[in-house]
């Protein structure tokens, strides 16, 4: 019985501390589960989105603040859009000012790896439309790898990548 409960237990905070597979989500600061689960699942459907060629197209149509196709870049890098997409941590940066003023489910700075989440707001528009936030994990990839913003706009890119990967 004691077996059980141990085993138990460290699946559960092995769970919760993420294990080291390739394919694991890095999520930091989401101890609400239903949080965790939200943007997990997004993370995995935004993967899952990125996978497929047309979805790829969508680093051609943006370049990084020198100038440079996102889609050159990563391919200069050797790594493959999973594995780019694969390295990036997900906060949960609920009390965030951006998190409280306008619409924001997710940001974070061009060339950061770190994609922090609102993630009250975020949970509530997953559980409305799970394809949306998947489109917002993906447009923060772009900055992750490089893209900045203003121009473009946050709208313009965000409605780039529903075109390319929406469907």
């Amino acid at each position: 019985m004691w077996r059980r409960t141990v085993l138990a237990h460290v699946l559960f905070f092995g769970v919760l501390a993420g294990s080291t597979s390739a394919d694991t989500v890095i999520l930091l600061g989401f101890t609400d589960m239903k949080s965790r689960l939200a943007v997990q699942r997004a993370v995995q459907g935004a993967a899952v989105r990125l996978a497929r060629p047309g979805c790829q197209d969508v680093l051609n149509d943006f370049a990084d603040q020198s100038g440079r196709p996102l889609g050159t870049k990563l391919a200069a890098s050797g790594n493959s859009v999973a594995d780019a997409f694969r390295v990036l941590r997900f906060y949960n940066d609920r009390t965030a000012r951006r998190c409280h003023a306008g619409k924001a489910l997710a940001f974070t700075q061009a060339g950061s790896l770190l994609i922090r989440v609102c993630g009250d707001r975020f949970t509530w528009s997953y559980s409305q439309n799970s394809t949306a936030t998947e489109i917002v994990l993906i447009h923060e990839f772009l900055h992750a790898l490089g893209l900045g913003e203003n121009p473009p706009t946050s709208e313009a890119i965000t409605k780039r990548v529903a075109l390319r990967c929406g469907s």
